[in-house]
């Protein structure tokens, strides 16, 4: 039995979140909230000065629908949204600052004392801004986020990485279908960690596009059963009504055949049975999207040498929908395993997050040995010295010590290039073309530089324009795909003085470097002034934001 210090795994979910931590017996245990609930639905309800999350605000949504926030999950990084309530603009990483506030407030009465140390996860194609945005989130909590880790990396890690030696390479493809969102991956196990092969997802895809079809199934039949034409957005309280029982209807569906919902405005009551083949008939195009992404993984992950995948696990709370595991066994000719999809996530979040710690303290006995030695560059003979003194002084057993050096490697979900001149037209004006750098599914961390060149003689500055793509790498042997920049998305571009009076094609480097975390970094150098613009990217938010001061003084609860 070990009393080690306490890292919180979150698991930050579109619909619901989870908490958990490593038990003193090294075991990944979800916390309940103070509700006595395994999961917390990610809703929001500002009541004047207090911010209410959880069930209670999830029920207001049909009373108070203006001060009710849900689904903030699908809208981190995107700087053009924020939820208006009483004369205030809260962006996405308020909302979210204010779940993990409720989720580690509960979970830290439960254990007996205050934990500021987290872990937390995020889709595996969330990159630069949203994974920012979520770390920003968090920071805004008042906490210590360790790392941010991608959903099927964490669920992988909760799933069966073992200190074993002798653990035979397989390669599992996770399929994460939440509240809200979707990703599938292809991840590699073997006795040093696990590694993300490739991912792709939509986060405009979830459980909740399945509940939007039955809503519009239910109110359809209501209508032509009353003989009214009822619009249900003309009505919060009817229309979130409809919602809560389309979610219901869904979950039974899961269980029964058929199932039945009553329905009740202006006087009419109508009750609706709908069939598990209806259901599946009107979803089928969206569990179509699901598979498209898969397929799409596993051609890439082909490329990559992994022929085929040795497990299927499956993610989330909308997995659970039986059409999921009947479609990719038909699909696959494999057996899909349900996995904890509530709490996989949240349980792998905090073995990585313990691993992180205790890799902190293995460093520090491997410094104290020899000056900037690591768990990455020790010989196994001082690693292991190493991890047994950190046992014997912390109360781990020798097994937790070893497996908290296994790694988690991940991926870019994008790719990211920049604009070049091509040429002009016959009209003189300039063509552009995108030139890529780092291409998505490369491992993290990633640096790639190339030499870019002047295009006139005399020219003051250089424009460099950071664009992101969803371009995949060039298959060895053919030529580099040609993308437009209809297909990509601007996110910064800065100016670069050069030398004066440089002659037409001289060079400039430029150089990108990405971390483990999906922080960009973009150089560009002038060989010939050592000038040098660099930027960050996303840059980091300040506390002075619209919201910031009201977001910190609302009381949780």
């Amino acid at each position: 039995m070990s009393k080690t210090k306490k890292i919180l795994g979150i698991d930050l979910g579109t619909t619901y979140s989870c908490v958990a931590y490593i038990n003193d017996y090294g075991q990944a245990e979800v916390i309940p909230n103070a509700e006595g609930e395994r999961t917390t639905p990610s809703v929001v309800w500002f009541d004047g000065k207090r911010a209410v999350v959880g069930q209670e605000a999830k029920e207001m949504t049909s009373v108070y629908p203006n001060s009710v926030c849900s689904f903030v999950k699908r809208n981190m990084g995107n700087d053009d949204f924020t939820f208006d309530v009483d004369g205030i603009q809260y962006v996405p990483e308020h909302v979210s600052s204010l779940i993990l506030r409720k989720l580690v407030k509960d979970a830290s009465q439960f254990l007996g004392e205050e934990i500021n140390d987290v872990v937390i996860t995020c889709p595996a194609y969330f990159f630069v801004k949203e994974r920012e945005a979520t770390k920003r989130a968090g920071e805004i909590a008042g906490l210590n986020v360790l790392r941010i880790i991608n959903e099927p990396t964490a669920a992988a890690f909760a799933y069966g990485v073992k200190p074993n030696e002798n653990i035979k390479e397989r390669f599992i493809l996770v399929y994460d279908l939440g509240g809200g969102t979707f990703d599938t991956t292809i991840v590699r196990i073997s006795k040093d960690g696990v590694d993300v092969l490739c991912t792709d997802g939509d986060h405009q895809l979830g459980g909740k596009d399945w509940d939007d079809r039955l809503v519009q199934h239910l109110v359809k039949r209501f209508n032509e059963e009353s003989g009214q034409h009822v619009d249900v957005t003309d009505d919060s309280e009817f229309y979130y009504d409809v919602l809560q029982k389309a979610e219901q209807c869904k979950k039974q569906l899961s269980d029964k055949k058929t199932t039945k919902t009553t329905l009740a405005f202006q006087g009419n009551k109508v009750q609706i049975e709908t069939s598990r083949e209806q259901f599946e008939q009107m979803t089928e195009d969206l569990l179509d999207r699901t598979v498209a992404l898969t397929r799409s993984v596993l051609d890439m992950a082909r490329k990559k040498g992994c022929t085929k995948f040795d497990q299927l696990i499956l993610v989330g709370g909308s997995s659970r929908m039986p059409q999921v595991s009947n479609r990719l066994k038909k699909e696959f000719s494999v057996e899909p395993q349900i996995f904890e999809p509530d709490e996989a996530v949240a349980k792998g979040a905090a073995v990585i997050g313990n691993n992180v710690y205790v890799q902190q303290l293995i460093n520090e006995k491997l410094t104290r040995r020899s000056a900037g030695l690591t768990v990455e560059t020790a010989s196994a003979e001082e690693l292991k010295a190493a991890s047994k003194m950190v046992a014997d002084e912390n109360g781990y057993t020798l097994e937790i010590v070893t497996n908290a050096t296994k790694r988690a490697k991940n991926v870019s979900s994008k790719t990211f290039g920049i604009t070049v001149l091509d040429g002009y037209d016959v009209k003189g004006q300039p063509q552009l073309s995108v030139s890529n750098l780092i291409y998505r599914n490369t491992p993290l961390p990633a640096e790639c530089s190339e030499q870019y060149a002047t295009i006139a003689d005399k020219q003051q500055i250089v424009v460099v324009e950071l664009v992101e793509n969803m371009c995949d790498a060039p298959v060895l042997g053919q030529p580099e795909p040609v993308i437009s920049l209809d297909d990509t998305t601007s996110l910064w571009n800065g100016e670069l003085p050069v030398k004066p009076n440089l002659r037409k094609y001289s060079p400039i480097d430029v150089t990108f470097r990405i971390d483990e975390n999906g922080r960009l970094i973009l150089i560009a150098f002038d060989p010939a002034s050592n000038g040098k613009l660099e930027k960050a990217i996303p840059e980091q938010k300040n506390d002075t934001q619209t919201g910031m001061g009201k977001v910190t003084e609302l009381i949780v609860e």
